[in-house]
């Protein structure tokens, strides 16, 4: 019997979550060097997994996994994992380790956030290999839902200023607050997951009473129902990967979220939703996709450019960060919105790429409010003068953010743009390349009025440079950001195997020509 690596994978997090509930509250060295542990060997189960798909063939599914639910219903536990799959489960196994180091430092109940964190990971493992609809959105909500208790218990509470004719509502919700903030992306996920189940049910019925994916994408599953489910699932997984207008829950949970929650929030949660357009919207309703995809694209690029200009006017450090993943899911959404290889290679390379650069960010923020207790950038200065490690793998995180090349962040963004570009619409690569632009003044002012301004101020003249575990985790992720920008084919073979595959339903709809 074959081992079940991505069964093994999936439980690690859940189990060790599990061991946790048993110990007791004063345990702090054990529950963290658990925690730890649990997220080491889940980042080594997918390094495996990864070079041994890369090895087997990406195209394909491999480690496969089947066991009946309920198969009256069409239910089945089945697992599998392609390079796509794998990709994105190497980037949450990054993304797991880093986080549980950063938080080793935390003293307000351990125990629990440990639960919840490692509970939430389980769930994103679980969607990138899961291959029954009906699990796939088990573990979809799995992820999801524990963010309110992280952020409402954990969370940090920061003013914004109440301005103009909606003040007296702002003050009166609390706009700022972890509270509000938690019950925000709440309410909005869950309206989201409303219309992914609407959706998911009429693949079902539509489809011959399965949640097999495998069996769905040969389904002839009408192109005029197409048509109305999958704007359905776009609308639905798109809330949660920033998708305008629904976006304003992200940068509001991003800023009062703890470190490693809003490192797991911006760098791995918002790609399960990004994640979710393509695999199930686009790969299982083909002609969907290709009546919707002009739709997509020209919200994408509103996307990229309204992200972009929100940073841009912001002072909070969280909030720049925040906006600017909003801008940076934009270019997913436009690299799914192509049609193209070259465009969905870079959407998925954006999701890896992108998923380590607000991981390193929100590390480093962290590091600095734990510092100064203050995120407002006006009042900062000079800080490389004393912090001059996190000065470093701000200024690389930075480099990334705007595609500077080397970086991770040009191979993904210079793929999407080429991807649009040859495109039916190539006029997306302008805008998008301006939010490029605009990003690269955002990041650079933010860089040098932190770090290499006057200063520091005297209030903060003592404070400590990243050390010890801290340390950790900026390494790990300011390396990938290199490593992968140097060497991109370490991920884009992975990527690039399975992506003609899926988009083949889609180019024979095109050349098909049926009209819904």
């Amino acid at each position: 019997m074959i081992f079940p690596i991505l069964s093994f994978i999936v439980a690690t997090p859940a189990l060790a979550a599990l061991l946790l509930v048993f110990l007791p509250d004063e345990a702090k060295t054990a529950i963290r060097a658990i925690s730890v542990a649990a997220s080491a060997v889940a980042l080594a189960g997918s390094i495996y997994v990864a070079q041994a798909v890369m090895a087997l063939g990406p195209a394909q599914f491999h480690f496969h996994e089947r066991y009946p639910i309920i198969p009256s219903l069409g239910i089945n536990y089945i697992m599998a994992v392609d390079g796509w799959g794998a990709s994105l489960m190497l980037l949450t196994g990054l993304i797991i380790f880093a986080g549980s180091v950063a938080s080793t430092t935390l003293e307000n109940r351990p125990r629990e956030f440990y639960i919840f964190l490692l509970g939430l990971v389980a769930g994103v493992f679980g969607v990138f290999v899961a291959q029954d609809l009906f699990v796939f959105f088990l573990f979809y909500e799995i992820a999801v839902l524990p963010m309110y208790l992280l952020i409402g218990i954990w969370g940090s509470t920061g003013k914004v200023e109440s301005k103009g004719p909606f003040a007296w509502a702002m003050n009166q919700l609390d706009v700022g607050g972890k509270e509000y903030a938690a019950m925000k992306l709440t309410l909005v996920l869950l309206g989201g997951s409303a219309l992914i189940l609407a959706a998911m049910l009429g693949m079902y019925f539509a489809g011959g009473h399965t949640f097999d994916m495998g069996e769905l994408a040969k389904a002839s599953i009408p192109p005029n129902l197409q048509w109305w489910l999958f704007p359905a699932l776009w609308i639905g997984f798109g809330a949660l990967a920033g998708l305008f207008p629904f976006h304003t829950w992200s940068p509001d949970g991003h800023a009062a979220a703890p470190t490693a929650v809003s490192m797991l929030h911006a760098g791995v949660l918002m790609k399960l939703g990004a994640f979710g357009v393509l695999r199930v919207g686009m790969v299982l309703l083909p002609y969907g996709a290709r009546d919707w995809a002009f739709t997509v694209g020209t919200v994408a690029v509103i996307n990229i450019l309204w992200g972009a200009m929100s940073a841009m006017a912001q002072k909070d450090l969280k909030y720049i960060i925040a906006y600017s993943s909003v801008s940076h899911m934009g270019v997913v959404l436009l690299g799914a919105a192509t049609l193209t290889v070259n465009g969905w290679n870079g959407a998925m390379f954006q999701m890896f790429a992108h998923g380590i650069m607000t991981g390193l960010f929100f590390a480093l923020v962290g590091l600095i409010y734990d510092r100064t207790h203050d995120r407002w950038i006006p009042h900062m200065g000079g800080f490389a003068n004393i912090m001059p490690f996190i000065a470093v793998f701000f200024t690389i995180g930075g480099l990334s953010s705007l595609g500077m090349p080397g970086t991770a962040g040009f191979v993904a963004e210079f793929l999407v743009f080429l991807g649009a570009w040859q495109g039916p619409h190539a006029w997306w690569a302008v805008p998008g390349a301006v939010g490029a632009l605009i990003t690269a003044v955002y990041v650079l002012r933010g860089i040098k009025d932190i770090f290499w301004g006057a200063g520091p101020p005297p209030q903060f003249a003592a404070l400590p440079d990243a050390r010890g575990a801290e340390r950790v985790a900026l390494v790990v992720l300011g390396t990938a950001l290199i490593v992968f920008g140097v060497w991109p084919r370490l991920i884009l073979d992975l990527i690039d195997a399975a992506t003609p595959l899926y988009l083949s339903a889609i180019v024979a709809t095109q050349a098909a020509g049926v009209t819904p």
